[in-house]
């Protein structure tokens, strides 16, 4: 558009008129008359500020394919570490299952213990206590993944 804006421009045009007067005179009167035109308009007291304005928008437009390109990347590197982070739950809630299931052992067998009378009631309570922390971890685990999921989702459009 800029660049438009300083070239020549050219104009081109015809017309043709015909008129026929008659008043039942002895003379008619009958005219035809044509014309073509042209016009051409060379801009050349705004070269060098169209040069430079030329130019600029040139720089504006490499500016704006910059940005863009940026952006891509930035979004790209995004929904690479939300994929990053949505796997990391996963590993985070295997994890949790796996100390759910060392401690419900710990607890069966510190039971037993306690039942035959070899155990501590205290070995018994703390083996207890493992064992809701680990399913709290593992709610935490399953609400966080969730989480990272939903980001996820909301950033691939999935």
């Amino acid at each position: 558009m800029e660049t438009g804006k300083h070239l020549p421009t050219v104009a081109v045009g015809a017309g043709w008129n015909y008129m026929n007067f008659d008043k039942g005179g002895a003379m008619p009167m009958e005219n035809n008359f044509g014309m073509i035109f042209a016009t051409v308009a060379v801009p050349i007291t705004d070269w060098w500020g169209g040069a430079h304005a030329i130019k600029r928008q040139k720089l504006q437009l490499q500016i704006a394919e910059n940005d863009k390109r940026n952006a891509e990347e930035l979004l790209l590197i995004q929904m690479q570490q939300l994929r990053y982070d949505v796997e990391e739950a996963v590993q985070q809630v295997q994890l949790a299952d796996k100390a759910i299931a060392s401690a419900l052992e710990n607890v069966r067998l510190n039971t037993d213990y306690y039942e035959s009378g070899t155990g501590l009631l205290t070995d018994l309570l703390d083996a207890q206590n493992a064992l809701q922390q680990a399913r709290d971890q593992h709610t935490e685990a399953v609400t966080l993944y969730y989480i990272k999921l939903a980001r996820y989702r909301q950033a691939t459009g999935g």
